[in-house]
């Protein structure tokens, strides 16, 4: 069941944000940037061109981070804060629902994708000269 929002729950820029919570898309994106550098770098024989695009998917990286925000919305991103803990199966205390968590693999991926974006951006250059 899908509960209805307040209007003062509501950002103008939610419904063009949620696109960069999508795992996804953002993978999908770092992939074809990546792509790119390297087309780039090999027709140009400048390697620059993909440390380059090392920054671009940097930036999608932490974009994927804030996925939070981004998916719930940018005023309630954080308004599951206070909420009561449920039990689990095993009478254990559990404050995080599958939604939560779900969230959460997408920023761990986030943080993966901005530490290789990071790593290409800084050494991508020196590609020719280890290969």
């Amino acid at each position: 069941m899908t509960q209805e929002l307040s209007d003062y729950d509501r950002h103008p820029f939610d419904p063009y944000v949620r696109a960069l919570a999508n795992k996804w898309l953002i993978l999908a994106f770092c992939l074809v940037a990546a792509i790119a550098g390297v087309m780039l770098s090999v027709q140009t024989g400048v390697w620059l061109w993909f440390s380059r695009f090392g920054a671009v998917i940097t930036v999608a990286g932490l974009l994927l981070t804030m996925s939070p925000v981004f998916h719930k919305g940018i005023y309630i991103s954080q308004s599951d804060a206070g909420k009561w803990a449920e039990q689990d199966e095993h009478g254990k205390t559990m404050i995080t629902s599958e939604d939560d968590r779900r969230i959460g693999r997408s920023v761990f991926t986030g943080i993966l994708i901005s530490i290789s974006g990071t790593v290409i951006w800084g050494f991508g250059d020196l590609v020719p000269v280890l290969l």
